[in-house]
């Protein structure tokens, strides 16, 4: 299919609007002489046609997802679970080891990501700058701060100094079953996440994406060979989409997404 032909199935109705108001607005002026009047009626459908279409297609710098009722999930990509939960009037994501990331983001590369989170059990991770469901960076938060993870192609490669070495716990525990706001700043290589708790910042931390690491893997999978090759290995996370991602006894709510493209 060409780009001409898929262009009018994509605005098929817009186009038989306008041929239908047209259509209409001549048979109105059909027994008058106000040819002016006619053309200018015409004039106005098309322009305002193609103003829809133009705006339509236009890429949007904000979006505001309020994950409250149940047919949220749409533009939502990933494998596991995605449920709305009733009476939280939220949504969940649970037993999903690559998690699910919201496509119409995808080629965004700086942007702010706010959302309300609650954590039920152990832990609630947020994604941020996906490639893809193999590529991306993402965010456990459990009650007493948040640990970075990389994921590259298809692999985990995680850190334990992240955690303490960038200050990234908190001065006092988040408490379970409660709602917080989460503010993720993606700029460049920087990732700036703010917490809030009633309206009041209650954690403020930067975490810069590192721009390479030494990854070290045993060369065999015999326990007996304890013999480690040593690479470095390339970050680059320059654009993608967010997303969430819980499997296992992890379990966290979410709702009120706002993206906004800086």
């Amino acid at each position: 299919m060409n780009k001409k032909t898929s262009f009018l199935k994509n605005y098929i109705y817009e186009f038989l609007a306008l041929f239908a108001n047209i259509a209409t607005t001549f048979v109105s002026f059909v027994f008058t002489s106000t040819n002016i009047a006619i053309l200018i009626t015409v004039l106005f459908l098309t322009i305002t046609t193609f103003i829809i279409i133009f705006v339509k297609t236009k890429e949007k710098q904000f979006y505001f997802l309020p994950m409250n009722r149940h047919g949220s999930d749409s533009y939502w990509s990933g494998i596991g679970k995605f449920n709305y939960v009733i009476n939280e009037n939220c949504y969940e994501i649970t037993d999903s080891y690559v998690g699910y990331i919201y496509l119409p983001v995808l080629s965004w590369s700086d942007y702010v990501f706010e959302f309300n989170f609650k954590i039920i059990n152990n832990c609630i991770a947020w994604i941020v700058r996906a490639n893809n469901l193999s590529n991306y960076l993402m965010f456990q938060c459990d009650l007493s701060g948040i640990n970075p993870h990389i994921r590259i192609n298809g692999e985990w490669i995680i850190k334990k100094h992240f955690y303490k070495d960038t200050n990234l716990t908190f001065d006092d525990n988040l408490s379970p079953d409660t709602w917080y706001k989460a503010k993720i700043v993606c700029e460049k290589r920087n990732i700036r996440m703010v917490i809030y708790h009633k309206n009041a910042i209650i954690f403020d931390r930067h975490w810069s994406i590192p721009s390479q690491l030494l990854i070290s893997y045993k060369k065999s999978p015999d326990p007996k060979n304890r013999e480690l090759i040593n690479f470095i290995q390339n970050i680059d996370f320059d654009f993608g989409a967010i997303g969430f991602r819980d499997n296992g006894n992890e379990r966290g709510l979410f709702k009120n997404i706002y993206l906004r493209k800086l």
